[in-house]
């Protein structure tokens, strides 16, 4: 018989959620627990002693695998007290590393734990450590961290504490561009808090912005988000912190995509595992669309299958084998949902059918997974039923994938790229290949007449893509942070209008962050060496205007606004000064200015002069 919610989450056995979630949360999943969502219901054993593995189809229980195993079992029985529940995460942590990889994996998968059982507090924080390469951070690194973070935004801290998470939700929907405080990485469409209060969804903020902060090579990894709503559930903010950063520093990117390009990799890998392993369900799935490329396409919105439509039931049952096995996890239960829907919408006279027809294949399927008609143990059986689904089969198809992702870029080869008949002052031909293989903005006309302009001892370098928008995110802390070693650089705009245009910058970044004799740091630096120049609509160099009073051609003085080259901080990015800026870029990398300058004498470089960017790389010399 189903026990109240009240009576588990008063037993000693039971752990109820973080402070950090919601009412609604208790009143869903106990709806979820009492209809039948087999063996995850709250009277199932979830939380009871004893009652850890489950039978399975009358078959002894797999404790019969190792003594250690019994060390998992008793974990139930704990109290909640602090010292009772450091002994059980050590308990847990104890008989991770003993048990065999195997006996881990088994014990995880087959048993059905409701999702609020206290287990997930400590096992998934020993899963997470259990992947760990270098350790978890020292005690108070998170701490100290976000006061770092937020004390150097004020703004943002401000932002996060008046807004309440309707308002969040709403303004994401709505004006997505004044929720840039979330990291660049984030999805914004899919903040999914599930059920967290306030004050919850204000903690996984925190959590992300540090994520961000501590991992700027982070460019696009939608799931970090969802996880960490999840983790909130179960542990604390700085567990969830700690747990996080493994799964970001894995080998080989076992649990998250970090780049969009390897994101489209992995929906290009389900939909191709699919196609092979799944051929009857794949099959199935033409006969709602009226061309190939609308189910390829359906397979961009995998992921949010499992982590927006999946009943909070199944989810979390989903992530309990995903945090000891990686994304393959995930793969599978796409491919499952897949062959559950191609078997529930086999009658085209079905309403699941009609739903396909009438409102398209991508809403049905939504649909299909929130109203999932089967357990979660049933749904994981599935996906673990699929055969010749090795890892090195996954891994060898990912790779593959990648590889054909990445060639796009490439040019065609060496034999492609014009030479001129003076080397002079021009890029070898591998310097060529170097800058072209990589930009995203520069033809190699572009770049002969770029290179043209360069100082001669630079063109003796090898070029080297250090920065761009498109695959290290819109953060001027990851830019800082991957070109502040480089001396010289090229800061090259695309714009959403196309035009290009951009500036030599003779000085390390880094030097933002020197003092000068007074001890205060420096506002501007750089050297008469840099020049802007304008690549679209045309191509033209601006030098800096101190080198006609050493050519003669000035006979009025200098002035000191006509020395300012480079200037940066945290907030923004400014090449040229003195009546203007020639180009300022704002600390998202996302909207900048460029007016008439002192230091370059030059026109705006934009026609509209505000500009919002489209791409922003720099190239460095080594």
């Amino acid at each position: 018989m189903t026990e109240s919610l009240s009576q588990h989450l008063s037993r000693r056995d039971s752990c109820p959620f973080q402070p950090h979630v919601g009412p609604a949360a208790s009143a869903f999943l106990l709806v979820e627990a009492t209809g039948g969502s087999g063996g995850g219901g709250y009277g199932s054993g979830g939380g009871r002693a004893g009652s850890v593995v489950s039978k399975g189809n009358g078959s002894p229980s797999k404790a019969a695998m190792g003594g250690n195993l019994a060390e998992l079992q008793d974990l139930l029985k704990a109290g909640k007290s602090k010292e009772q529940g450091k002994r059980r995460r050590s308990s847990v942590r104890y008989a991770i590393l003993q048990l065999f990889p195997s006996q881990v994996k088994t014990f995880v998968r087959e048993n059905d734990w409701s999702p609020t059982n206290s287990i997930r507090s400590h096992l998934w924080f020993e899963l997470c450590r259990h992947h760990s390469t270098d350790g978890m951070s020292s005690e108070g690194f998170y701490s100290e961290t976000v006061d770092q973070v937020f004390g150097r935004n004020q703004i943002m801290l401000a932002v996060m504490q008046s807004r309440t998470l309707g308002q969040c939700v709403k303004e994401i929907e709505e004006r997505p561009e004044e929720c840039a405080h979330l990291p660049s990485f984030v999805d914004q469409v899919n903040v999914l808090s599930y059920f967290l209060t306030e004050k919850g969804n204000l903690a996984a903020r925190r959590v992300i912005c540090v994520l961000g902060y501590t991992h700027p090579d982070i460019t696009y990894c939608p799931g970090l988000y969802p996880l960490t709503s999840l983790f909130l559930h179960y542990m604390s903010e700085e567990d969830a912190y700690n747990s996080l950063c493994t799964l970001v520093r894995s080998r080989q990117g076992k649990f998250l995509h970090q780049t969009k390009l390897g994101y489209e990799a992995a929906w290009r890998t389900v939909y191709t595992l699919t196609k092979k392993h799944a051929k009857a369900a794949f099959a199935h799935l033409g006969k709602f669309v009226k061309t190939s490329d609308q189910v390829e396409r359906l397979f961009e919105s995998w992921y949010w299958w499992i982590f927006k439509y999946l009943p909070f039931t199944h989810l979390v049952r989903v992530v309990d084998c995903y945090l000891y096995e990686g994304k393959k996890v995930l793969y599978r239960v796409a491919m499952a949902l897949v062959m559950l829907f191609a078997k529930q919408s086999a009658k085209m006279d079905s309403v699941l059918s009609q739903e396909a027809l009438n409102f398209g294949l991508r809403q049905a399927i939504q649909k299909f997974c929130q109203d999932i008609p089967v357990t979660p143990s049933k749904l994981l059986k599935i996906a673990f039923g699929i055969r010749s689904l090795s890892q090195k089969n996954i891994n060898n198809i990912l790779l593959r994938i990648e590889m054909g992702l990445k060639s796009r870029t490439l040019i065609t080869g060496p034999a492609s790229i014009k030479r001129s008949f003076s080397s002079e002052g021009l890029p070898t031909s591998q310097s060529q290949i170097n800058i072209h293989m990589s930009s995203h903005t520069l033809t190699v006309r572009e770049l002969l007449t770029l290179w043209s302009w360069l100082p001669t001892r630079v063109t003796m370098y090898q070029p080297e893509l250090v920065y761009t928008t498109e695959e290290h995110g819109c953060s001027l802390l990851t830019f800082y942070s991957r070109v502040q070693n480089y001396e010289p650089t090229l800061l090259i705009i695309k714009t959403t209008d196309d035009e290009i245009f951009g500036a030599y910058c003779s000085t390390k970044w880094s030097e933002k962050d020197t003092k000068g004799e007074t001890g205060q740091k420096r506002t501007y630096f750089g050297t008469g060496e840099t020049f802007l120049f304008t690549i679209n609509p045309e191509m033209r160099k601006y030098p800096w205007v101190g080198l006609r009073h050493q050519e003669g051609s000035e006979t009025t003085a200098l002035k000191h606004s006509a020395e300012l080259f480079m200037a940066a901080d945290n907030k923004m990015l400014t090449i040229g000064g003195g009546s203007g800026q020639a180009i300022w870029i704002d600390e998202n990398i996302r909207f900048g200015g460029t007016s008439r300058c002192d230091t370059f004498d030059n026109p705006p470089l934009s026609e509209s002069r505000n500009f919002e960017c489209k791409v922003v790389e720099v190239i460095g010399f080594k």
